[in-house]
């Protein structure tokens, strides 16, 4: 049956209110959650208060959706994952995607820190299933119910983004697109792998969508873009001063057709215009949300004014109770897992580095990294290198001196806090030539110098009053006591951040032969277990002359 509105008509005049030509549509949006359940602190004009905790964004996001109920959007600029807490990275971040769908979140773009685990890790993030090693921490985890952006994001086995590019939300009678960009290295830097991916200019790719947008009639637009800038000399939030960083340029490149922009990623908050289109970000962790205010023509669908507002996420209301309850539950059953004993040390293993920029642990790291791929299935390693920095080491191994029995226990939760990061250990075939090179980037190229660990057996000697790139002579490079062949291929593992290049660390991206099975911490937990108690290795494999 055809419904009819009939309008009744007296005097020639409609007895129904006159439709506003004009529509306000809400976007309430955040960056960088990174599984943010506690509270911190935020900056504002009185001083700092106590601010966030996702309890709290989850309230604040409902109080400000009451003022335009059927009217907003919910929205995050990436990073949502990739744990500010040692008990939601044991629990593999599921925790925080369920807090976000509690949110009722409308889209996100994927920001660098989805990657941290690689794709495939991303990929369960957005769709749901068990980890493939610890099982599920969300009984029957499903995943995200809204959709990850990602225009930039490209699958070069098929030149297609390898991600949504962007979706179409209809409010109020307006069609709206929202379009998500990833920085364009994003990818190069993650920890974990992600080919056959690969990042492209973000501006390019958010004008291409623009104009399939505008093409399909939509002409409201937004951008929900994981980079960003900062306040020259800072700021609060609702300022822009001098406003510095990529997501400048990058913004002035696009179709003027956009709308608004979220950013994120540099965690400085700012509230900004550049050439005419509003510009924010948050300074991340729930510490504040963004509201912005779109007014729309019904006729054109275009917008004809914005009102943009950082708002602090305060603690002067009702906290979200199922979030809450949430927290709570997870935060004990991670901590079950962080208290899950793996075996015993010997001796401190600290970062404290002596002379020659050796430490105890950046040398125990890379043994256990050697120890864990010198098997022919793992990779037949006969050298692994720990970088201090990218991917590095997130702290010391201390024997407490509580006069407690078990007070040189390693549990899983200090081992996962010496090895933060999720990194996979690639094994490949370098020159001798090449492992030459490899030492001396640890100063060329480099801002300060990076002195790796190296693992047992491999030695050298450096003067540092040579030049950067000069520092080694090649006669010093030993292979358990045998100088190394420029000709000859070694086998050697790092971890997946420098091996694609990262720190600087640019000849690793030649290594071939890849071989990528084993994790950092995985490699670090069995090493332990197989010497406990673990011994601190001997210094001296690094040799400093001047």
């Amino acid at each position: 049956m055809r419904n009819f509105l009939i309008a009744l008509v007296l005097g020639g005049t409609s007895l129904l209110p006159a439709r506003a030509e004009t529509v306000d549509i809400q976007l309430l949006a955040f960056n960088d959650f990174h599984s943010a359940f506690p509270s911190s602190f935020a900056t504002t004009e009185s001083g700092p208060v106590p601010a966030g905790g996702a309890e709290y964004l989850a309230a604040h996001l409902d109080r400000l959706q009451r003022d335009n109920p059927r009217g907003t959007l919910r929205l995050s600029a990436g990073d949502n994952i990739s744990s500010t807490t040692m008990n939601m990275t044991a629990l593999h971040d599921e925790p925080a995607i369920e807090a976000l769908n509690l949110m009722r979140l409308d889209a996100s773009v994927a920001g660098n820190h989805e990657f941290d685990e690689g794709l495939a890790e991303f990929r369960r993030m957005e769709n749901g299933s068990c980890h493939p090693i610890d099982g599920c921490a969300v009984p029957g985890f499903k995943g995200a119910d809204f959709p990850y952006l990602g225009a930039n994001l490209v699958d070069t086995t098929t030149g297609k983004p390898a991600l949504t590019p962007y979706v179409v939300k209809e409010v109020k009678g307006v069609k709206v697109g929202i379009i998500g960009v990833d920085y364009k290295n994003a990818l190069k830097e993650a920890p974990g792998p992600t080919a056959p991916l690969e990042g492209r200019d973000e501006a390019e790719a958010v004008n291409t969508y623009t104009a399939e947008l505008k093409a399909k009639g939509v002409r409201t637009i937004v951008v929900l873009i994981h980079q960003g800038g900062g306040q020259t000399g800072g700021g609060l939030p609702n300022q822009c001063n001098n406003l510095a960083g990529p997501i400048k340029d990058i913004v002035q490149r696009f179709d003027p057709e956009v709308d608004a922009v979220i950013s994120g990623h540099t965690h400085n908050p700012y509230n900004c215009v550049i050439n005419g289109i509003p510009v924010t970000q948050t300074s991340a962790h729930t510490r504040e949300l963004t509201k912005v205010v779109l007014t729309v023509d019904r006729a054109t669908g275009n917008p004809t004014a914005a009102k943009a507002e950082n708002v602090t996420v305060t603690h002067d209301i009702r906290p979200d109770a199922r979030i809450a309850a949430l927290r709570r539950t997870y935060d004990q059953q991670g901590q079950k897992l962080l208290d899950r004993p793996v075996g015993l040390l010997a001796r401190d293993l600290t970062a404290t580095r002596n002379a020659a920029g050796e430490s105890t642990i950046g040398h125990a790291l890379a043994d256990a990294r050697l120890f864990a791929t010198a098997a022919p299935e793992n990779g037949g390693a006969r050298i692994a290198i720990q970088p201090p920095y990218g991917g590095g080491i997130g702290g010391d191994l201390i024997v407490n001196p509580t006069g407690n029995e078990m007070s040189n226990l390693v549990t899983h939760g200090k081992a996962l806090r010496v090895q933060p990061f999720s990194n996979m250990l690639v094994t490949m075939t370098l020159t001798g030539a090449q492992v030459e090179r490899l030492l001396e980037q640890q100063w060329c190229g480099q801002s300060t110098a990076r002195v790796l660990g190296v693992s047992q057996g491999l030695t050298y000697t450096y003067d540092n009053a040579r030049p950067a790139c000069d520092k080694i002579d090649p006669a010093t490079i030993k292979l358990d006591g045998a100088v190394i062949d420029p000709a000859a291929s070694y086998r050697v593992t790092a971890n997946s951040f420098i091996a694609t290049g990262g720190d600087s660390f640019s000849v690793l991206t030649e290594g071939t032969e890849r071989v990528e099975k084993v994790r950092d911490i995985e490699a670090f937990e069995s090493y332990i277990r197989a010497k406990s108690p673990l011994q601190a290795p001997a210094l001296g494999r690094v040799t400093r002359v001047n």
